[in-house]
């Protein structure tokens, strides 16, 4: 089967799934690739997503923000704390009083699992009349006709489109068939996630141990649960996660118990190795990438999903300048534009959260002080905290007018 649309998003997953959304409620006409089964119930999964407030707004925009807060932990402080080098402990934290309070009692963000983000944005993608989705499916082919660009899926179906998106993750076939590059390399760590339910209180922040071995992070969840992300040697990690809940459970409290209080394991663990892999370029011929298919980062300070959303923000209102001003939706300027506004941001922040796990996930003696000195300053200087609190929230000037907080219905009224 051969059709038309103005857009193809290959991949429906959370950044995929967003895009396709926003778009579609503005009146583009979109096909949504996706290889998941939309029929079959997503698999639990131990992750989750810290979504800060600039993120959160763009799912505000995209309607799956209410479906999300039933189970969503509001994000009311966010700790880090140095207990690895022979000099005392360090300590740095802001909150929600270190960032502007447009909206009264606006948190720093929410906390979300990943299976409940990704089920959300699924039942919203199958209320949008302008989505064809192709699911399960997967992209084959793609080559360039007088009028666009012509995917080839599996099944055989073919699908013309004005302007390719590719946000099919970090493997991305589109970014290979448009032969855009990466860059990269393994820390030899990996992250292994669970989910407890805490005996003392959260009081909703996020605590982040610096360890020798990696960070041990604890975030905060409905419930009084939380989300942990301890990242160890990659054998070890992989290993860990193979542990019964009850196994898990004795290793995490003989370790950790006199940080976070007692811990009861809730769900199985899983482990997923740490890589930084960067795309030298956004854009190509009609092409665009968003989300994993543009960087996967160090889960660090839990910026991956969030680069993401400011893609898919940034994206969508480069689209609606390009209706506006009568151009194609692949004009070579405008996702141009599209590259540098999102470039960056991206760049920067790999690279700092790259340089962060460097620095405070290892046993030099000689680097206990600035370390102690970088989270004390962090701590005590206010314009600095409250510089670094707006930028890890998505809450300053020069991004995307959805991840500002503008609803959806002001892009229209421009266009």
């Amino acid at each position: 089967m051969n059709t038309r649309n103005e857009i193809l998003v290959v991949g429906g997953g959370s950044s995929g799934g967003v895009l396709a959304i926003l778009l579609s409620e503005l009146g583009f006409d979109v096909a949504l690739v996706d290889t998941r089964d939309p029929k079959l119930p997503f698999e639990p999964d131990s992750r989750a997503f810290a979504i800060v407030r600039g993120g959160w707004h763009v799912l505000e925009a995209a309607g799956v923000a209410d479906a999300l807060l039933a189970d969503a932990g509001p994000l009311l402080g966010m700790e880090a704390h140095d207990q690895n080098g022979v000099l005392p402990p360090a300590f740095s934290m802001f909150d929600t009083t270190d960032l502007p309070q447009a909206r009264p009692g606006e948190p720093l963000g929410y906390m979300i699992e990943v299976d409940r983000l990704n089920l959300a944005i699924r039942d919203r993608v199958e209320q949008c009349a302008n989505i064809t989705r192709y699911a399960p499916d997967t992209v084959k082919r793609l080559e360039y006709t007088n009028h666009g660009v012509q995917v080839e899926l599996d099944s055989g179906n073919r699908i013309e489109a004005e302007l390719v998106v590719g946000a099919d993750g970090v493997g991305s076939m589109v970014r290979e068939l448009a032969d855009i590059r990466t860059i990269g390399w393994s820390y030899g760590q990996a992250v292994v996630a669970a989910t407890v339910q805490l005996e003392q209180p959260h009081h909703s922040h996020a605590r982040q141990w610096f360890q020798d071995e990696g960070p041990f992070a604890v975030l905060p969840l409905t419930g009084n649960r939380g989300n942990l992300a301890w990242f160890r040697k990659e054998e070890a990690g992989i290993a860990t996660a193979k542990l019964s809940r009850e196994a898990l459970e004795s290793e995490i409290n003989k370790r950790f118990s006199h940080l976070t209080g007692p811990m009861t394991v809730l769900r199985d663990p899983l482990a997923y190795p740490l890589r930084l892999r960067m795309a030298e370029k956004l854009i190509a011929n009609r092409i665009a990438l968003v989300g994993d298919a543009v960087r996967r980062v160090n889960p660090l300070a839990g910026q991956g999903f969030n680069l993401g959303l400011k893609d898919v923000a940034a994206l969508t209102e480069i689209l609606i300048e390009s209706r506006r001003a009568g151009l194609s939706l692949a004009d070579g300027a405008q996702l141009e534009a599209y590259q540098q506004w999102r470039r960056f941001d991206g760049v920067a922040t790999a690279l700092a959260m790259d340089g962060i796990n460097r620095v405070f996930s290892n046993d030099n003696k000689l680097l206990s002080p600035f370390k102690r000195l970088a989270l004390t300053v962090g701590n005590k200087v206010d314009p600095l905290r409250k510089a670094l609190a707006r930028q890890a929230s998505a809450d300053h000037p020069g991004l995307p007018a959805l991840v500002r907080g503008e609803p959806l219905g002001r892009l229209l009224e421009t266009a």
